[in-house]
């Protein structure tokens, strides 16, 4: 339980909503229920055109706690610098629409922080389908870090963990709660984040610079998995926007190990999200080869795709935008809740094809092990099988010279 001499910390949840009247309710109430009472809820209706203003105003004559806010469309960057515009709390802590929160949360992460004198806390996600439910607890072991405690153990990994890819810290802003006066001026600088890397670019900073982090391996944030989310949207600009808030991440990290000569993080980052969202920068003009990260195989090679995930529909998407690319499968095992929105089928159907790799499209070093292993249980050769080459894993710079731009990093 709480001291009586914080239950007066008023906490300030920001809600930004766009287009998620399906999932709404569920979210509203989970916050209005939770255990700890003294919440200020600001919902941002970030300009949705169903019925998310309704269901926001019906909330607010039933609640006092609520506050609305109607805005033009802008973003979920927009949105959040909108919330936080007007909140009263000593503290902030996020919400998504489409989420939803165990009835303890707010009440443990003050606890937290008033116990361990921190000005964040950090805590687990429960990822969730329809059908079930998967808990990622953070890296780094629970525990309180403060001082020199923080730059001996956080920050080295932070950013990237040592295992593609790993962060030593999860950058969602959902998963946290901030104190205001230590969130705000990384909150509200008008930058260029443009909805990708708002969250990296705020809640990081904000703890390397504070260096008072609580991390709970608790989970109390569901995160709802859809295939039809933000996160899965593949876009047009995404190397562009990278490269130009590339240069933006030393100034927010200044003072840190992160911006020394010889720490790669911010190297392995920008990596990761290339691959991820932007494979087509890694491709020379006029040759017959692409998938370069990956070793490089003709266009005309037939291709299985192993993984569904986010990472795996950007994949997708690039190889079937490559002229001349031929997917002849695509597998996960999550097929059956996938099926309705991607033409996704059983790993076990892939001895019905014929293929000449296998690619596996999953950034996530310990869970592309597991994928190898089954795919040769399933007597895919193993010269046959993709992933992003050892030698990028080991040095980035040697990936990103690479890049078809004119951008130097």
């Amino acid at each position: 339980m709480i001291s009586e001499a914080y239950m007066g910390d008023l906490i300030s949840i920001i809600v930004p909503i766009y287009r998620v009247e399906r999932y709404l309710e569920q979210c509203i109430l989970s916050i209005r229920n939770q255990t700890y009472k003294n919440l200020e809820i600001i919902l941002v209706d970030d300009g949705s055109d169903d019925l998310c203003p309704q269901i926001c105003e019906e909330h607010a004559r039933n609640d006092e706690r609520i506050k609305v806010i109607h805005k033009k469309n802008g973003g979920i960057d927009s949105a959040r610098k909108a919330g936080i515009s007007i909140a009263k709390g000593k503290y902030i802590g996020y919400v998504d629409g489409d989420d939803w929160i165990e009835s303890n949360m707010y009440e443990q992460l003050l606890n937290f922080a008033w116990q361990y004198e921190v000005d964040v806390v950090e805590s687990g996600v429960i990822d969730s389908w329809i059908d079930k439910e998967k808990i990622r607890t953070p890296y780094l072991p629970e525990g309180c870090y403060k001082d020199e405690n923080f730059v001996e153990k956080v920050e080295p990994r932070i950013l990237y963990a040592g295992a593609f890819f790993q962060y030593g810290i999860a950058p969602y802003l959902w998963s946290k709660l901030f104190l205001k006066e230590k969130l705000i001026k990384y909150q509200m600088v008008e930058d260029l984040t443009n909805i990708i890397h708002n969250d990296t670019m705020v809640s990081l900073p904000c703890m390397a610079e504070s260096k008072k982090v609580y991390v709970s391996h608790n989970c109390y944030y569901h995160y709802r998995v859809r295939t039809d989310s933000l996160k899965r949207k593949c876009r047009l600009n995404e190397a562009a926007n990278l490269l130009i808030c590339y240069p933006e991440f030393y100034t927010r990290f200044k003072g840190t190990v992160l911006c020394t000569e010889n720490d790669l993080q911010i190297k392995y980052y920008t990596m990761y999200w290339l691959l991820y969202r932007a494979l087509d920068i890694f491709d020379q003009p006029h040759t017959d080869y692409f998938l370069m990260p990956f070793g490089g195989i003709k266009k005309d090679a037939r291709i299985v795709l192993y993984g569904a995930g986010s990472a795996g529909i950007h994949l997708e998407n690039y190889v079937r935008n490559v002229k001349g690319s031929n997917i002849v499968c695509w597998i996960d095992h999550n097929y059956e809740s996938l099926q309705d929105t991607l033409n996704v089928k059983n790993p076990k159907d892939i001895i019905k094809y014929s293929y000449d790799y296998v690619v596996i499209s999953i950034l996530r070093e310990n869970a592309v092990k597991s994928a190898q292993k089954e795919l040769i249980s399933l007597g895919v050769p193993e010269k046959k099988i993709l992933w992003i080459e050892q030698k990028y894993i080991d040095n980035p710079n040697l990936l990103l010279n690479k890049m078809n731009c004119h951008t130097v990093i």
